[in-house]
């Protein structure tokens, strides 16, 4: 395989698994110093025995990616957080922390509140860092949070709240990824402590004055989203209906900075600064060092997000790898780039847009042999159109075993969709970066050019619906596991590598590959459908019950919505469900042999019942001591629909008479098996 000739690839993927490992593993720093000097040690003494030889031996080749394996390692515990000393869990105690922080990013607010990201500057009056999820009531604040705005905070940290259902997406552990662990509300607990001048604040501001400067358009808001989320990178206010749009027609990437608008921006540059070239080398690194200065400046300005950081480092090195160097491989330029990102920020590894951005552009630099072979037109427009569709398969092949994995589902409109929205939105990208320019330098002009940006966005948002309309032909909620996505991985390749050299032993491999990914399916299948189990669902608007036998959910619940409640189709997906019906909610449930007892609002209920689980929701007024007494449950369960007040005595009354309680507010889901 060609790839694997170069080095820097396989020491990348062994960081990657070492990231991982040290993850998962969380060994010490000291101990990992100690494995890593040996790893050193283990390197240099092969390489001075490599050096001898003519023939090389793979002592050093494994040695060097056992050092970058422990390597991984290491830097991953260095970075997580908590370990390091000036991090503010290091200060909390059994008071009330004080914290000084200063606001660093807005994030997508929702229905009731707004929410930023804060850094946090000193805990309890020492040095410190960290970073909160903070929440602001839209009512509490007359204005929106700039970034430089400083707050002292007062009150105590919450930790962030983490799945509650089976199948259902893990909150805590996704901050816990971005480096965030606790949150607090804001609202009577703090005191406003100035503006700090820093570079968050400076980027916000210049931020901010860009987009005011479309204040002169009066474009609706709909319009005004699309051009904050592909000029500038903002999208928090961007409307559900068009974002699910847009996700729908498999184009959400239009509206993420990311390879694709830096690829323009570079196109655009390059055009531009073309007549350098003629003053040969110092006109070829003036050019690069321009163009370079221009791609960071526009990342600095859209906050530097993960997937504008990740795209402009693949280029800067794309560009640097041809310039000094005319024969650089892509594949090194793109291994060397994400080491560099991996070195500096290892959490980047678990991004769904890290993973899916590489994956992307590896499959397309990969498959570019086969797809450059359809220029069959002397046109260029339908040549252009063959390509746009080919690399978007490119890529869609690339990353559809991640899609599938972590969205559940397949827009089969994509390429019709891509063919249309790509060009387009190249045009919006090159239009808006000019209205940008003459908001500032010509107004009356801006105003002209203006109406053509708005056309454009509105056709392309048409477009968008239009196709995003066609539900039949979006594949929702699939069900797809990590060993399932590992396997469509193994076929993919293994098909790839047949296709560029067909013989016997990769016919037999990708055979192997089929059957592996048939035969995981079949064994998830089947697990699933002998894991019958009863399940109380955490739902706060109503009592939610499940049991499921077989293949089959019967839910119980007296929402006539139940069946569209994300949390029955995450534990559809989850258990690979191919029928679900609902029914009443029933006074009495049999589970092999354990009777489980619902008292409800009503607090009607026989004395003679006996349950060996009792189940309490929608606040009953009893007498709870009385109700043990007469009943003695094995295991109480209080659903998320009663009152906190009435789950709290509930649950002092059980510790004194030692009756195992379980709240689904505070644990999650309660199952039985």
């Amino acid at each position: 395989m060609k790839v694997l000739r170069y080095p820097v690839i396989a020491i990348t993927f062994f960081l990657a698994l070492g990231i991982l490992a040290g993850y998962y593993l969380s060994l010490s720093p000291s101990l990992l110093y100690i494995i890593s000097g040996g790893a050193s040690a283990l390197v240099l003494g092969t390489y001075l025995i490599a050096k001898k030889h003519l023939i090389q031996k793979p002592y050093f080749g494994s040695a060097a990616w056992l050092f970058a394996f422990i390597i991984g390692m290491l830097v991953q515990t260095l970075h997580y957080p908590p370990n390091q000393k000036l991090h503010y869990t290091n200060f909390l105690n059994d008071d009330i922390p004080v914290l000084k922080t200063v606001v660093s990013e807005r994030l997508k607010p929702n229905a009731f509140s707004e929410k930023y990201y804060f850094e946090v500057l000193s805990a309890n009056g020492k040095t410190a860092t960290g970073k909160l999820l903070v929440t602001v009531p839209k009512d509490s604040l007359n204005r929106l949070l700039h970034a430089g705005d400083a707050f002292i905070i007062a009150d105590e940290l919450q930790p962030i709240p983490g799945a509650m259902n089976p199948g259902q997406f893990d909150y805590a552990a996704y901050m816990e990824k971005q480096g965030v662990f606790h949150q607090v509300r804001l609202k009577d607990n703090f005191i406003k402590a100035g503006h700090i001048n820093s570079f968050d604040a400076y980027v916000g501001k210049l931020r901010e004055t860009l987009i005011h400067s479309f204040d002169i358009h009066n474009y609706s808001p709909e319009t005004r989203n699309v051009i904050n989320a592909l000029l500038i990178g903002q999208r928090q206010d961007m409307d559900q209906e068009t974002s699910d749009n847009y996700t729908n027609a498999g184009v959400l990437h239009i509206l993420a900075i990311s390879g694709l608008h830096f690829s323009m921006l570079f196109l655009i540059l390059t055009t531009l600064l073309k007549p350098l070239n003629r003053f040969r080398r110092k006109g070829e690194l003036l050019q690069l060092i321009v163009i370079l200065a221009l791609l960071w400046g526009f990342a600095f300005i859209t906050g530097l997000s993960a997937s504008v950081v990740r795209s402009v480092v693949m280029f800067s090195f794309i560009m640097m790898g041809q310039y000094f160097n005319r024969n650089a491989n892509i594949y090194n330029s793109i291994a060397v780039s994400m080491l560099v990102l991996l070195l500096a920020k290892p959490m980047f590894l678990f991004d769904v847009g890290f993973q899916l951005s590489y994956i992307a552009v590896f499959s397309i630099v990969w498959l570019q042999p086969m797809y450059k072979r359809a220029h069959v037109s002397r046109y260029w427009a339908v040549n252009y159109a063959i390509d746009t569709v080919l690399i978007s398969l490119a890529a869609q092949i690339g990353v559809l075993p991640l899609s599938l994995y972590y969205f559940h589902q397949f827009p089969l409109l994509f390429v019709l969709a891509n063919l249309v929205v790509i060009p387009l939105s190249n045009v919006v990208l090159v239009t808006g970066l000019i209205v940008l320019l003459l908001n500032f330098i010509a107004p009356p002009v801006a105003n002209f050019v203006g109406h053509v940006l708005e056309w454009l966005i509105i056709a392309m948002n048409g477009f968008i619906a239009w196709i995003a309309s066609f539900e039949n032909f979006i594949l929702k909620d699939i069900p797809f596991t990590l060993l399932l996505n590992i396997s469509l991985y193994a076929v993919i390749i293994l098909m790839v590598l047949w296709l560029y050299k067909k013989s016997y032993t990769r016919t037999a491999a990708l055979l192997l590959s089929v059957l592996l990914f048939q035969s995981v399916y079949t064994i998830t299948v089947w697990n699933s459908k002998n894991h019958d189990e009863l399940i109380v669902f955490h739902n706060r608007n109503s009592t939610l019950l499940a049991v499921k036998e077989n293949s089959r959910i019967t839910l119980m619940s007296e929402d006539s919505l139940a069946l569209k409640n994300p949390v029955v189709k995450s534990y559809r997906k989850g258990s690979f469900a191919t029928e679900v019906i609902v029914k009443p909610l029933a006074d009495v449930l049999w589970r092999k042999g354990s009777k489980v007892l619902v008292i409800d609002s009503t607090a009607a209920y026989s004395p003679e019942m006996k349950p060996d689980v009792l189940l309490l929701t929608q606040s009953p007024k009893v007498n709870f001591e009385r109700i043990l007494e007469q009943l003695k449950p094995k295991q109480v369960v209080a659903d998320a629909t009663n009152y906190k007040t009435y789950v709290a005595r509930w649950a002092a009354t059980c510790r004194k008479q030692k009756i195992p309680f379980h709240a689904t507010a505070e644990k999650g889901f309660y199952g039985i098996k």
